[in-house]
Parts: C-alpha cells; structure tokens; sequence
C-alpha cells in the first residue's frame, strides 16, 4: 500500500486566502488545515543537492509538480499518490546507482500521472457543483472555522474521488452528493463563525457573570439581534452586510449590558454600606449635562426632572443645527451665485470677444466676489472661538469680540485686550475702504439707563483705541451704544454675562470689496 501522503497543497491554498483575508500563516493555524483529508498527496521528494539527477526523474518531478498544482492531487488521490511514490522510489534507485530500476520507475510515475489526469478530467466533468462548495468552503476559511465538519465533508469528497478512479461512477455520485451538502455545511458554520463569533462570545462572557438578573433588557436585546444576524446569513450567506450590522448591535448590546449590570452592582452595593450609592449615579448623569448646558450659555435646573432640561437641551441644539445648515446653504448660494457670474461670463466672451464694458464689469464683481469670500476666511481663520465670531449679516461683515472683555461697570480697555485689538485691526485693515460701526453692549446687570450710557462709553473707548493706536479714519468709524438690548448668552449665568459685555465692529461693506 501506498504511504499516505500529507496536506500540503491545501495548506498553500488557505494560506493564500488567509493572505488575501488579511491573516497570517499562524492565524490559520497550519495544524489543522494539513490535516484536512480533502487535499492528499506529499511534498514531492528531491535528491541531496550533490546528487546528480537524470534528466527523466527531474522532468517527472516538474510534472508532479504541476499536476498538484492543476489540482491532480485533490480530484485524482490514488493515481497522483502512485505516481509521487514511484518518483521517490527513482530518486533512492538513483542515489543507488540502479539505472535500469530508474527508468521502470519513472515510466511508473509517468503512467499513474495519465491516469491520474483523465480522471482528474472526468470529476471536472461530473462533479461540477460539489467542486464548487468545496472551493467555496475554502474561502470561507472552514477547515479553520468548521474544522469538524470539515474534515466529514473532506473525508467523503476523498471517498467519491477515489470511487471516481475506481470507475465506480454510481458510488461516486452518491459519495460527492453526500460530500456537496456537508461541504455546502461547513461554509455556512464558517460564514456564521466569522460574523457572530465575537457577539457569541461577548454573550457566553455575559452569561457566565450572570448579568441576567441585573441587566436582563440589555442582554436580551444582544441575543435577539444576534438570532436575526444568523437568520440573515442562513437567507443570504452571499449578502453580509445586514448580518454583520446586526452582529456588531448584537456585540454592543451584549458589552452594555456588562457595563449596566457592573454599575447597578456597584451602586447597591454602595447603598447597601451606607453610602450615596443611588444619588451619586443620578447625580454622575446630571454632570455631563450641565457641561453640555455650559458649553452652550444654558443654566439646566433638575429640582424637578430631567426632562423639561432635557428638553431645553435639544431645543438648543436644534437651533445650532439649523443655524448651521442656514449659514452652509448661504454658502451655497454664494457658491451658485459666483458660478452664474462665471457662467455668463463665459458668455459675454464668446459673444463679445471679451472686450465689453459689460465683461470687464461682470469679471470685476466675480473678483470681487472671490476676494471677499477669500478675507472672509481669512479673518475666520484669525481668531479662536473664543476670541471672535464672523458672520455675514447682508452687505455688512459683523465682527464680535467676545473676547474682549470688560469688568463690570467699567469701559476701560485692559492689557488682555491689546492683543485681541491688534488682530481686529488686522481684519478691518482688509476692507479699507469700508465705514466702520462700533457697537457696545453690556449684561442685563444695573439699571436700563445706567447700562446704555456704559455701552456708549465702550464703544467710544474702541473707537478712540483703533484712532489713537492704529491712525484709521475717525471719519469712518462711528460708536454706538445698545446697553442690554441685544444679549448673545444668557444673563442668568457669571459667563453668559460676561459674554455679553462685548463690542461688535459692524463693517459696512456698500459695494465696497
């Protein structure tokens, strides 16, 4: 009897799936696929390297080689078995100085290789669809994956191959049909385990730290998707992107529910040694909201529930996404504007051989145009959000010094402010042939009168900075106070206030680019 040979071609093949999937050699645990007993056939032996090789047992060597490479070795076992046998047994006699052996042997090998090509033949021919789950399972890694089943199907797809070179054909078929379905098995076992394996074991990981009893919505959430994730392989093994969307909720639900069940534990076990166990973790909620409230000029109250701040909350952030979707459709309407300038442009050059009055009027406002839109970013650029905001307010650029802060009651400009007063002039320097308008405004602290005359007094204090300090155009730039009347935070909050003791420099742009 022939010597079993090993699974090598089969270990090459996964190898280069592996590579192609993104794993390493020892991912795919090597182990394990050379045992496969799908793929048979040896490493085709060589003579020591100073051993000198006829010409007839080498070019049999390469044949071998390229039967196993054509597949011979998997679709023809016991002829390609045959014929690596008698290649070996050439090399001994080789080494042994038996020529005449030589020779019988390699017209052995020879011979097994025809056999072992027509048949090879014949299962392409008649095993169309059971060659195919196999290349498919294949793909899916299962000799890794499903390993077990793996090895029923390999095992009987080497029992029809061998019936096939029997000239059993019947028993063959039997044995491939039998073969086809396992085969068409492991896949699915592999395509489920490449796609549920981490949810699965994030909920055996649950179930183990008993997380039922203390999360059981969560956790039942987890297994619920993860039932729909391997529903949704067995509908459509070819089609994952459904099933794995569902297998990474199916994941998240089952590690919430792990971080649920940690936090109830340790909070009753806080309560339960007398500490504030369940109002710190209410408590641990209210801060991040308070934060977000912070961050947004917004003083949140839950002396009587979340959800009236809650509520206040979202309404705010709705309007900063709808302000931000209005200034990004300006922006857009800007940009279709200036593609209408181009446009008709284009025209006028074509009609006019761009030498019109009316091009070289249309080609100045789409410079115009551009250079705004380019000082526009530049100035944006300039400052933090905390020092200035740029926004457009029709023909006019209003430029806000939120940084620019004053002490209350007072409209003197401190050191902090130098700085922000040299980049402002930075940005009014870009527009210099534009009015300048210096707004003040104050908090909602003190009387309505007392807050107007402060805000004048600010506003003229800028002025008299940009004149005195800058040498610009006194007959360019006015001052104008509007007290408490135009708050941009809330008053009820130390930073909303100080927010809204600022100073606005309205740039009145009038066709003036």
């Amino acid at each position: 009897m022939a010597a079993r040979p090993s699974g090598r071609c089969l270990f090459g093949a996964v190898l280069a799936i592996g590579t192609a999937f993104g794993l390493s050699a020892p991912a795919l645990d090597a182990a394990s696929v050379l045992n496969a007993r799908s793929d048979l056939g040896r490493p085709i032996s060589a003579a020591a390297p100073e051993q000198r090789i006829p010409g007839s047992v080498e070019a049999l060597g390469v044949a071998l080689e390229q039967a196993r490479a054509d597949g011979l070795e998997v679709l023809a076992p016991t002829a390609y078995a045959q014929a690596l046998k008698a290649h070996e047994d050439a090399l001994r006699n080789t080494a042994r100085g038996r020529e005449q052996r030589v020779g019988e042997r390699v017209q052995s090998g020879q011979a097994a290789l025809q056999r072992a090509t027509a048949s090879a033949t014949l299962a392409r021919q008649s095993f169309g669809s059971t060659l195919k789950a196999r290349e498919d399972a294949l793909l899916a890694l299962a000799p890794v994956r499903a390993a077990a089943v793996w090895l029923r199907a390999a095992e009987r797809f080497q029992q029809a191959m061998k019936e096939n070179e029997a000239g059993d054909i019947p028993k063959a078929q039997r044995r491939a049909t039998e073969a086809e379905v396992l085969l068409r098995d492991a896949e699915l076992t592999a395509i489920k385990a490449g796609v549920l394996d981490e949810a699965r074991a994030l909920i055996d990981q649950a179930d183990a730290a008993k997380v039922e009893r203390l999360a059981p919505r969560s956790l039942a959430a987890a297994r619920r998707h993860l039932a729909d994730a391997e529903q949704e392989i067995q509908r459509s093994r070819y089609d994952l992107a459904a099933s794995r969307r569902l297998a990474v909720r199916a994941s998240y639900e089952a590690r919430h529910a792990m971080h649920l069940a940690h936090l109830i534990e340790r909070t009753l076990q806080q309560q339960k040694d007398g500490q504030a166990g369940l109002e710190a973790l209410m408590l641990s909620w209210e801060e991040p909201l308070q934060r977000m409230a912070a961050d947004m000029e917004l003083s949140l109250r839950f002396d009587e529930g979340m959800q009236s701040s809650l509520r206040e909350l979202t309404e705010r952030v709705q309007q900063q996404v709808q302000e931000r979707r209005r200034l990004n459709q300006e922006l857009l309407d800007r940009d279709e504007q200036l593609n209408a300038s181009n446009a008709q442009l284009e025209r006028l050059e074509a009609r006019l051989g761009g030498v019109a009055e009316e091009r070289i009027a249309l080609q100045r406002r789409v410079d115009e145009q551009e250079r705004l839109r380019a000082n526009l970013t530049r100035i944006e650029n300039s400052f933090t959000p905390e020092e200035a905001r740029v926004y457009r307010q029709g023909e006019d650029v209003i430029l806000s010094l939120l940084g620019l802060r004053f002490a209350s009651g007072r409209s003197a400009i401190g050191r902090d402010g130098v700085r922000l007063m040299g980049k402002a002039h930075e940005a009014l320097a870009l527009f210099p042939d534009a009015t300048i308008s210096v707004e003040g405004h104050t908090d909602a602290e003190g009387s309505d009168s007392t807050n107007l005359i402060l805000s004048q007094d600010r506003a003229d204090a800028v002025k008299q900075y940009l004149v005195s300090t800058f040498a610009l155009d006194p007959e360019k730039i006015s001052s104008i106070g509007y007290g408490e009347a135009r708050p941009v935070a809330t008053n009820e909050t130390a930073a909303g206030r100080a927010r809204n003791r600022r100073i606005d420099l309205v740039i009145h742009l009038d066709g003036v680019r």
